[in-house]
């Protein structure tokens, strides 16, 4: 009985806990959604919360009725999609590659690995003068080629590969499967979860990346929504959005109802909400992916 109270008294406890912590991490993103759909000049007199006291998608409008935000919606996007199915399919790919031993350069390749993964990377002007060189700067493909073979997940990949059966594999063979065939018809599909797992880790990577936008892209047909996300936070390029937002609404005879900080506030929940959307999809995928790697890692 005493045993059963202690049980029982530790489940009421980490509850609580639990609660607790969700809403010091779910308060905030309400506290920011309120503020982008309330009216700005009422906002400025405080006690905003959870709900909006006067109810607009003005700065909303504000937001999508500028071009270059649009485009670089479509270019974070783009990158995320195209970034995430790449370092996928080639870590993959790399990682059962690494899973032969039999394979002819499998020594020099696990010397090459060991050596990248604890000292790859080098600075920024290092890899600056290499993305130069290899004409990278500039290009979308900056955003891709850097991050194609990502060496942790490779890691992790490998070890759930050497965990399935080999007698699948060896049947194929038999059956004159070649090892492209094995690989993407009976390797691909029954690696699901960790696919899945590393799939949700690199495409929010892609879609929060910033910095590469920042060093190694000056043109304006190249910037991320992230990298338009910081530019609002430093208020400078809020201020912009504001005073044109004002001008049209002015034009329209619309009294204008947004200022810096609602347009700071509505671009916050346009870049998080569709990773927020996603995620609980996933999250089964992450957290099987996440045990995996606790225990073969």
């Amino acid at each position: 009985m005493k045993k059963r109270i202690h049980f029982n008294l530790f489940d009421v406890l980490n509850t609580i806990f639990l609660v607790v912590l969700s809403m010091t991490m779910v308060f905030p993103f309400l506290h920011v959604l309120a503020l982008s759909l309330n009216n700005a000049l009422d906002a400025q007199r405080g006690g905003i919360y959870l709900i909006p006291r006067i109810f607009t998608f003005d700065s909303y409008y504000v937001i999508f009725q500028t071009p270059g935000l649009i485009r670089s919606s479509f270019i974070t996007l783009s990158r995320t999609i195209v970034g995430s199915v790449t370092t996928l399919i080639l870590s993959a790919m790399f990682a059962f590659t690494f899973t032969r031993r039999d394979f002819a350069i499998y020594k020099p390749m696990k010397v090459l690995f060991i050596v990248a993964l604890f000292f790859g990377g080098g600075g920024l002007i290092p890899r600056y003068m290499l993305y130069n060189n290899l004409g990278l700067l500039n290009n979308f493909l900056v955003y891709i080629l850097p991050s194609a073979i990502n060496l942790f997940f490779v890691m992790i990949l490998r070890s759930y590969f050497l965990q399935l059966p080999y007698g699948l594999t060896e049947s194929a063979m038999l059956d004159g499967a070649n090892e492209l065939q094995i690989f993407f018809l009976i390797v691909m599909p029954l690696s699901a979860p960790i696919l899945a797992y590393v799939v949700l880790n690199v495409a929010v990577g892609q879609w929060n990346s910033w910095q590469d936008t920042l060093f190694f892209t000056t043109s304006s047909d190249l910037k991320t929504l992230q990298y338009q996300m910081m530019e609002v936070m430093l208020k400078s390029e809020a201020r912009q959005i504001m005073t044109r937002a004002m001008m049209a609404l002015r034009r329209t005879g619309i009294q204008s109802t947004v200022n810096s900080k609602s347009v700071q506030m509505a671009i916050t929940i346009v870049v998080t909400v569709p990773i927020v959307m996603v995620y609980p999809f996933l999250q089964k995928y992450f957290i099987k992916g996440i045990l995996i790697g606790s225990m073969k890692g």
